[in-house]
């Protein structure tokens, strides 16, 4: 390793203790050198870096300790110019928040907080379905890294399991002119955080990756395919792959198939039988007289 890295031995072994105090296990074995024993579970960015190389799909990466929310500091950086794709991830937040306007329970460490920032300068349409797509493309890696079959998406933006919800999805955007000028997209995940230090509220609803199988993950490698997954997804929806898919693909993963369900709207609700989408994404609702509906926007529970 110091002849690779042209350093002295002692040089080496200053950077392994800084990295072990960092948070890395790492072991020593006389006479053949380094081995990384166990990954923390708090972000550090040499370390996502070299996963995201190892997947094969690199963007800039902005990791921070705290911050807001990685939605407002991915628009921020939008904002003042700064170049997508890019992800912005962080060991906790204090003003996360999910869909309308709720805020997103985050604890340090454990769990992945992470928004994905493009500049898309595209017609709306294109992008229409994105959220749905997202869900499609990571439940389907989700399973695929955890083993954990039952993963599956719940109209409009939730990844669950009988469980309870594993993580949510925020899509936030700037449009002009009917096309779309600047896209961040945000996922909360509950990898390894045990839900006692959720709020009871929450920890009756939710799970995590590790309650789920009883083990725990590496957080940056779920990080490093996530952001994998969201700049795939991406390209498919500008390239029309992910529209002329979407309704097959979403049958696969659909946590509200068949079920009854309350969709509510304002001061609105209706009852019906979840149906599956249609090709723009929208929730089909079979009502009791026998005629479908399609919702655009809601909120669905399950019909008790």
């Amino acid at each position: 390793m110091a002849q690779k890295l042209k350093m002295s031995r002692v040089g080496v072994w200053s950077r392994i203790n800084k990295l072990r105090r960092q948070g890395l296990s790492i072991d020593a074995s006389q006479n053949r050198g380094y081995r990384l024993a166990a990954e923390p579970d708090l972000l550090n960015q040499p370390l996502l870096e070299a996963w995201m190389r190892e997947s094969g799909k690199t963007c800039k990466v902005f990791v921070h300790d705290e911050v807001d929310s990685t939605n407002s500091f991915a628009e921020r950086l939008l904002a003042n110019g700064e170049k997508g794709p890019f992800a912005v991830l962080a060991n906790s937040q204090k003003e996360g928040r999910g869909r309308l306007g709720r805020s997103w329970h985050s604890p340090r460490g454990g769990n992945l907080y992470l928004s994905v920032g493009f500049k898309p300068n595209v017609d709306i349409l294109k992008l229409r379905s994105f959220t749905l797509w997202q869900g499609i493309q990571i439940a389907t890696l989700l399973r695929s890294l955890t083993g954990i079959e039952g993963i599956s998406v719940k109209w409009p933006n939730d990844l669950v399991h009988d469980k309870g919800k594993v993580g949510g999805m925020l899509t936030e955007a700037s449009i002009d002119c009917e096309r779309v000028r600047s896209l961040v997209f945000g996922i909360g995940l509950n990898v390894n955080c045990p839900l006692k230090r959720f709020p009871s509220s929450l920890a009756k609803i939710s799970t995590s990756l590790e309650d789920l199988k009883g083990e725990s993950f590496r957080i940056h490698e779920i990080a490093a395919k996530v952001i994998k997954a969201t700049l795939a997804g991406y390209a498919a929806c500008l390239k029309g792959e992910a529209e002329k898919n979407l309704v097959g693909k979403w049958k696969e993963l659909d946590a509200l198939a068949d079920r009854r369900v309350v969709v509510s709207g304002g001061k609105k609700k209706i009852v019906g039988t979840a149906r599956g989408i249609d090709s723009s994404g929208a929730l089909q609702l079979k009502l009791r007289n026998g005629r479908t509906k399609s919702i655009q926007a809601g909120e669905v529970t399950l019909k008790e």
